[in-house]
Parts: C-alpha cells; structure tokens; sequence
C-alpha cells in the first residue's frame, strides 16, 4: 500500500541500552523510507507504553516527560502538515533537520533554567566557564544533556560527587556543587522547584564537598627533594658538567612517564605557581632568553615567559634562571615544540599532532585535566619515596622534618607551596607576592597558610627584636 503522508511516531528503541541501563527514546519519521532521531529522554521497556507512545504514570517525572517529546513529536507533524498544505515534497531528513526540541516554555530542563539564570547577570568569561564545566558533568553523570532540575535527588547528587572524588580535587568539587547549588536557588526562587526538593539540604554534603585544604603546600625542604629527585632521573654528572642520562629526553617528552610528570610539576613552581591549564598552553611566543643583570652587578641567562592566567585574564611574568635544574626541565620540551605547533608542553597537542581536536575549549579542559590526574598519580609515588627518606633522616638525627601530605596532594598544592617558599624568604612581603602570583594583594590571603608551629611563631616574633 502507497503511503501519501509521512508517519510520525515517538518510539522506544528496545535494541539499544544505555549506559544507565535504559533505553532512548525515538521520534520515529517513515515515510519512503526511515529516519530517527533521539529526544534526549529514555526509560525501560516496562514503562513504554507503545499504543499511546508515552511513559506510563510510575516513571519518575512521567508526566513533564510526556508533555516535552510530545510537544517535540506534534512540531514535527504541524512542520509536515505546512508542507503538504503548500504541495511541496518532503523527506523525513526535512521534517528532522532544525527540529530539536523547544524547551523554552519548559522550564523544568536544567539547561534552560542556567541559561536564564546567566542571561539576567553580567558575569566574566571565566565564570560562565565554571558554570559550563559543572553542567557538561552533570549531563555526562545524567546520560542526557536534557535532564530536569527535578531529577537532582539527594541520592544521585550523592553518586555524584563520589565519581567526581575519583579523578577531582576537592577545590574542583566544590565549585562544581556551587554553580549546580546556584541554578537550584534561582529554581527555588521562581517556583520551578520545591525547597523539600533541594539536593543539597543535608549536612553530609557538606563534609563531601569542603574546599581545598590550604595546609596542603608542600615545605620548601620537600620541594628541594623533589627537584633533587627529579635531577637525580634525568641527568648524571660529567667531567664537564652535567648531561641528561640516556633516552631521558624521550621519557620527559613522554606524557606517560613519571619523568613527564615531575618535569610538569616542577614546571608549575617555577613558573610562579601557575595552574595546569595555563602551563598546558604555553607555547614558544611566550618564551625568550634573556641575559638579566643582578643587583650585585653579575650577568645571569634567564628563560623569560610571559603570558596571561585563563582564570582571570592578568599577565604572569616569570623570570627563571638558567641552572641545571631549569635546563632539565624546559629545555628537552623548548627543542621539541616545533613539532607540536608551538605548544611547549605536549598536552594540547603532541608530536604525531595527533589531538588536534583537543584545541576546543571543552578539549583542552579535557585533556588538562587528564594530565592532571595522571600527574597526580605518579607524583603520589614519588612523593611516598620521599616521605621514606624524610622518615629514615628522622630517625638518624631525632629531628621532626614535616612530611608531604600525600593525601591532600593535588596540581593545585603548587600554588600554594610556591606562595609559602617565598614568604620564607628575607624581604618578603605580600605585595610582590601579588605581583608573582597574578592576584590583587587584597585577595591573596588565599594562598597563605597561617602558622600554627610553636618554634614558627617564636622564631618570628624574636627576628623582630623589639
């Protein structure tokens, strides 16, 4: 039988399941031949009800569901009763292309409700950043980039932030509960959502997402140590000098290696306690050699970077002296950056250019972040070889040398422990620490850990010899 009119129908695709064990929901356009495309909602099989083409009552918010793909099916049939009245021809690809769902009566979809939210505030670049990050999670965790500020219970926000725990820092977990807290308020606020509904209601949230413990910087002993161990892998004395041992070059380059990772870690104390994501995307316009005279009057070569802070946009001047060190780790990555577009480290892009995509804003995150985790993971190892040594001189000299926190250890550390190394130093004072930092001095209070040590406070107290 010849069929004159396209068949629209919302249908359950049973022979696909998805990661959250469901299955998506189809709009459904036969007409010569098939052509599907996802509403962004699924269910089970037992909840289908195939005759009416709805979720039958049962299903968590069944009837908000039913109201949208509904709504999304019956703008597909007015697109194909339009054409038909005009006597044009159609195909199903035409009656799907540019019918994604109108969710702007539907206040109930997470998405719009963040998008209303931030379109009524004047906020910085960064911030709505910050607000895109959270989402693009919850959305990943949630298998459906449409789901309802309904569906944030107690219980999978819970899921949640233990996943989250996984592979983030407990300063990134708690931003990421502060925006999706935000879009909850403003939902409250304007009646989209009940307070009894509120997934952050309990106190056990709290103690799951408290901000990043600033105690977590690493001593300035411990960071000689780790810079000693890292030279110690990668170079071995001369009678000349120095040179890098055989095939270190190749491992440093190497994102895979603990070389790379100590190499990436150093990088960010040296490069003033800068932030993953802005040592990811330094490249060889940033860089210059220098020759810089000292105040004593000596000549001393300096790799110079200049560059601005992704968070907040204000430059970062770091001036770091050609030593060993320094050379150990810049240079094995400055040599090879023409092979990665300019990128000094091979984060954005490596050397096969393999991961040009990761060049999107959401890639580079990505990828940043990935190296993130896997450094932290390597340098816990390092770390916990380290601590052994701290322990054994302990031993031998009766001394009470701090230990590095491993389980507070986080790219972030490097921030803070730069800030404390520095104001361990004679002359010290917080504006220069504002300047090194990129911070305005009246915010950089973030970074400074107070002194709780007895022999600290006395040694300081008596240095002021009044």
């Amino acid at each position: 039988m010849k069929v004159y009119s396209a068949i629209v129908r919302l249908v359950l695709r049973t022979n696909k399941t998805l990661a959250n064990g469901l299955h998506p929901i189809m709009l459904r356009v036969s007409f010569g031949y098939t052509k599907e495309k996802a509403t962004g909602y699924s269910c089970d099989i037992a909840h289908w009800d195939k005759k009416n083409q709805s979720i039958r009552k049962g299903y968590p918010h069944a009837e908000i569901i039913n109201h949208i793909i509904t709504d999304y099916k019956n703008k597909v049939v007015e697109r194909k009763l339009n054409l038909e009245m005009k006597g044009l021809r159609y195909t199903p690809d035409m009656l799907l292309d540019d019918s994604r769902p109108d969710f702007s009566a539907q206040t109930h979809v997470f998405k719009t409700i963040m998008d209303d939210f931030l379109s009524d505030r004047q906020i910085r670049r960064s911030t709505r950043a910050h607000y895109d990050y959270a989402y693009g999670l919850l959305s990943q965790f949630m298998g459906n980039e449409h789901f309802l500020v309904n569906d944030l219970t107690q219980n999978r926000m819970i899921a949640f932030i233990k996943q989250m725990k996984e592979r983030l820092s407990e300063g990134t977990i708690h931003t990421v509960c502060a925006k999706i807290a935000a879009i909850c308020h403003h939902a409250i606020a304007t009646g989209m959502l009940q307070v009894a509904d509120y997934c952050f209601q309990t106190k056990p949230y709290a103690k799951m997402v408290r901000k990043a413990n600033r105690k977590a910087y690493i001593d300035k002993d411990n960071l000689i140590r780790i810079e000693e161990y890292y030279l110690r892998l990668v170079t071995e004395d001369t009678k000349e000098g120095w040179r890098f041992r055989q095939g270190a070059e190749q491992r440093i380059r190497k994102r895979s290696t603990v070389e790379f990772a100590l190499c990436f870690w150093i990088a960010m104390l040296k490069l003033n306690g800068s932030a993953p994501v802005d040592v990811a995307l330094l490249k060889t316009d940033n860089f210059s050699n220098k020759v810089i005279v000292d105040e004593q009057g000596r000549s001393h070569d300096y790799y110079c970077f200049d560059f601005q802070r992704s968070k907040t946009g204000m430059h970062v001047r770091p001036r770091i002296r050609c030593d060993r060190l320094a050379k150990a780790v810049f240079q094995p990555l400055i040599d090879s950056a023409q092979l990665r577009d300019g990128y000094i480290f091979p984060i954005v892009q490596n050397d096969s250019h393999s991961i040009k995509q990761n060049r999107t804003d959401e890639g580079i995150r990505c990828a940043v972040q990935h190296i993130a985790c896997t450094t932290k993971k390597k340098m816990k190892m390092v770390c916990e070889e380290i601590n052994k040594e701290v322990e054994q001189i302990n031993r031998e000299t009766g001394q009470c040398r701090p230990l590095i926190n491993i389980s507070q250890l986080s790219c972030y550390n490097m921030r803070h422990s730069f800030a404390m190394a520095y104001l361990s130093t004679p002359g010290a004072n917080v504006n220069a620490l504002a300047t090194l930092l990129a911070r305005s001095p009246n915010t950089i209070g973030t970074y400074i850990t107070q002194l709780s040590n007895d022999q600290q406070l006395v040694h300081l107290v008596e240095e002021m010899g009044i």
